[in-house]
């Protein structure tokens, strides 16, 4: 029943190539691949915050997503930071993508935790233009978390949702050509705060996408105390105490 549900969706989804409501069919295409409580499929693109362009979330979700998650919290995600490096198609669960010390993380705790997501599994596509698909589905606090079975069902789908992709762009250009205009650039692009060495704003950077004291080590070469150091200077000198704190702190740095 799944693969006759998977096939027909793949179908209708070749029928609205070229046709405005593109969008909507290459999500309702992926979805068909797996059991999932919520989706939603966005642009990310390296020069504006991500183009939401379907979204079937429970209320808690949606309002992250147009809250949080769209004024600056997008540039943390597991799922934007691979994009950047994205040159073929790519199903991931967060876990296998998420840096050591995510889940005990703000970013974790404030969408994860709070709103009741126990997991999200993501399909990335390259399209035109730097723009990158992004489809992802999340399923509820109590629910089955994703097998690395339906990594490989999504994963089957993915060279024709990709080709999809590819042709529509081709004929109607740009997925989110109209939403993309002026914005501030990725986190890691953008000069650090007033009063913070550049370390420290590495630091930060790495706090922030949820990487463990250890991890921070290892990626920049320092030692574990030498990360705490720059971690106790960086509270003092943004006069904050918490990982909580600096999280409020980034979200209005972007505003």
């Amino acid at each position: 029943m799944k693969v006759a549900a998977s096939i027909s969706a793949q179908a209708r989804l070749v029928l609205a190539i070229g046709a405005p409501g593109f969008a909507e069919r290459l999500l309702a295409a992926a979805g068909a691949c797996l059991a999932h409580d919520a989706a939603a499929l966005m642009i990310f693109h390296p020069a504006a915050p991500p183009a939401v362009l379907v979204d079937h979330l429970r209320p808690a979700e949606r309002a992250w997503l147009y809250g949080d998650y769209l004024s600056g919290v997008y540039a943390l995600s597991p799922f934007y930071r691979a994009a950047q490096k994205l040159k073929a198609p790519r199903v991931a669960r967060v876990r296998e993508i998420a840096p050591k010390g995510f889940a005990q993380s703000e970013y974790h705790r404030r969408y994860f935790a709070r709103i009741g997501v126990d997991d999200m599994i993501g399909l990335l596509i390259p399209a035109s233009q730097a723009e990158t698909v992004f489809m992802s589905f999340s399923r509820s606090t109590g629910s089955r978390r994703f097998t690395a079975g339906d990594a490989k069902a999504l994963s089957a789908c993915a060279e024709i949702l990709s080709a999809a992709v590819t042709r529509h762009c081709e004929i109607a250009g740009p997925l989110a050509s109209r939403h993309i205009a002026a914005a501030a650039a990725p986190i890691a692009h953008r000069p650090a705060p007033s009063g913070l060495t550049a370390r420290e704003a590495q630091v930060v950077n790495l706090m922030l996408e949820g990487h463990s004291a250890r991890a921070i080590g290892e990626a920049l070469k320092i030692s574990n105390e030498t990360v705490r150091v720059h971690r106790r200077h960086i509270y003092e000198k943004l006069g904050i105490s918490s990982q909580g704190e600096l999280f409020r702190w980034f979200l209005a740095s972007r505003a």
